[in-house]
């Protein structure tokens, strides 16, 4: 007799399954690296790398947008001469940055408080020359369809840079552990992505192709502009306004939510990319995919953030160390604000997907500059106020993006419905089920370490009860990730 397989466990089930299991794995690795540098690095040295990396990170995320989106979605009888004129599109913008990261890290000295910023802003430049191939080469796998190998070699390369940074952070290198892994963690990439792939004999690229493909991509590259001066303008105006101490101190609270939410928000932005491209190539609309994959992953990160709000003051001494105890505040503050990334990520995918990139910018541009404006604004009063600013733009910039995402199609209304109950009814099931046990072990005066396993594992078993009532939603949210859905 043979045995029938559970309706959950079919190809969407498990490719989810790998993208968590993904990244999980590499936001562990971060958060154990992170670990280490705040108990060897001091928060002003932390901060240096925080400022020379916020620059870096614009330059890598260029590079992983615009050209890589555009061969994502080619039609396969252009596939060889778009590919061509991605891969050259990437490499003149990572020449471009290459320049423009020396210059300001010659500059670096006029521009920020302390010093070691320009020195380090210099050694990484480079690094941009490698992340445009990395880049390419991601596109070109993503492209074959190949998302569970491509996770799972995410997986090895980020556990292996991680030790890496570790094993030397233990040596003594100090801040230049984490500027090695940044070239380790890129070579890697290339070198594994260059042995698993298949690639065509690539033409000489076309001049028009090129201009095209930049012409695309230069609304791309403002919205990352202005996404990156909406999460970093933090950073840098502290740095600027105060010392790399307090940027630090900003940078790694943020890093410490960023750790968990994206081992959920990563993978829904490149699932949904990906599975409404490839509906949209097989001519299907595809409007109702991202709102089923944003009830899917919010149902599961939304509340895992909201107990980490609750345990904040808690959590960051006993994560980061003692002397980071001011943390737990911002850390918080910016669990809210993730919570509204991932809104932001899933109705992004769907604008992009649909050439709405444009109106992405706009939304993005307005939700920069009123960062920028608040930061600044709130800046003198410490980094828990640039944070709270931060996180109230983050907030109507992800209602922004949802309603043009909603206008975009017309959206059925028992969908909608069915997305706001799956996403809201395992969060008040986790997070009253933690606060519940808190304020029980609070009273009882048990206040020990050990009591926020007491707190997580309440949530668990409130989540589990809770979400149960709404699988059937949650299921059609994984269906959409299974068989062809998968390849862009």
């Amino acid at each position: 007799m043979k045995l029938r397989r559970p309706r959950f466990l079919h190809g969407g089930t498990i490719t989810a399954a790998v993208a968590m299991a993904a990244r999980v794995s590499n936001q562990l690795a971060l958060v154990v690296v992170t670990l280490f540098a705040t108990r060897m690095l001091q928060p002003a040295d932390f901060g240096v790398f925080a400022i020379a990396a916020a620059f870096i990170t614009l330059s890598r995320t260029m590079l992983y947008t615009g050209p890589f989106e555009y061969l994502l979605k080619a039609p396969e009888a252009r596939a060889v001469p778009v590919a061509s004129a991605c891969l050259a599109a990437n490499g003149v913008v990572a020449g471009g940055w290459c320049a423009l990261l020396v210059a300001l890290g010659i500059a670096a000295p006029l521009l920020f408080a302390g010093t070691g910023v320009g020195a380090v802003m210099l050694a990484l430049a480079p690094s941009t020359l490698v992340a445009a191939l990395a880049g390419w080469l991601e596109a070109m796998l993503l492209r074959s369809g190949q998302v569970r190998r491509y996770y799972a070699m995410t997986v090895a390369i980020e556990v292996a840079s991680g030790l890496g940074a570790i094993a030397l952070l233990i040596a003594g290198y100090g801040l230049w552990a984490l500027v090695a892994q940044v070239y380790l963690r890129l070579a890697l990439f290339v070198i594994a992505y260059r042995i698993v792939l298949v690639l065509p004999c690539l033409p000489r690229p076309e001049w028009s192709e090129l201009r095209e493909v930049l012409r695309w991509s230069r609304s791309r590259y403002g919205s990352v502009v202005v996404g990156f001066l909406a999460n970093y303008s933090g950073d840098l105006l502290l740095g600027i306004a105060f010392s790399p101490a307090a940027a630090g101190l900003y940078r790694a609270s943020n890093r410490m939510v960023t750790a968990l939410a994206d081992m959920f928000n990563q993978p829904a932005g490149l699932l949904a990319t990906t599975t409404m491209a490839a509906a949209r190539s097989r001519g299907e609309a595809g409007s109702e995919i991202w709102l089923r994959l944003l009830a899917l992953f919010a149902a599961l990160s939304w509340p895992a953030l909201a107990v980490l709000a609750l345990l904040a003051d808690r959590i960051a001494p006993l994560a980061l160390g003692p002397a980071w105890a001011a943390a737990g505040p911002i850390v918080a503050v910016f669990c809210v604000a993730r919570m509204a990334g991932l809104v932001a990520t899933v109705a992004s995918s769907a604008l992009v997907v649909n050439d709405r990139h444009g109106r992405v910018l706009s939304i993005q541009g307005l939700a920069a500059i009123a960062t920028a404006g608040l930061t600044l604004f709130a800046a003198p009063y410490g980094p828990r106020a640039a944070a709270m600013a931060s996180a109230v733009v983050a907030i109507l910039a992800a209602l922004a993006l949802a309603h043009a995402a909603l206008r975009t199609a017309r959206h059925d209304r028992t969908a909608l419905g069915e997305t706001a109950r799956a996403v809201l009814v395992p969060l008040f099931g986790g997070f009253c089920a933690a606060l519940l046990a808190d304020t029980l072990l609070r009273r009882a005066g048990i206040q020990q370490g050990w009591s926020i396993v007491l707190v997580a594992g309440s949530a668990g078993a409130g989540w589990l009860l809770a979400a149960w009532s709404v699988f059937p939603a949650l299921n059609r949210g994984l269906s959409m990730l299974g068989g062809r859905a998968q390849a862009a």
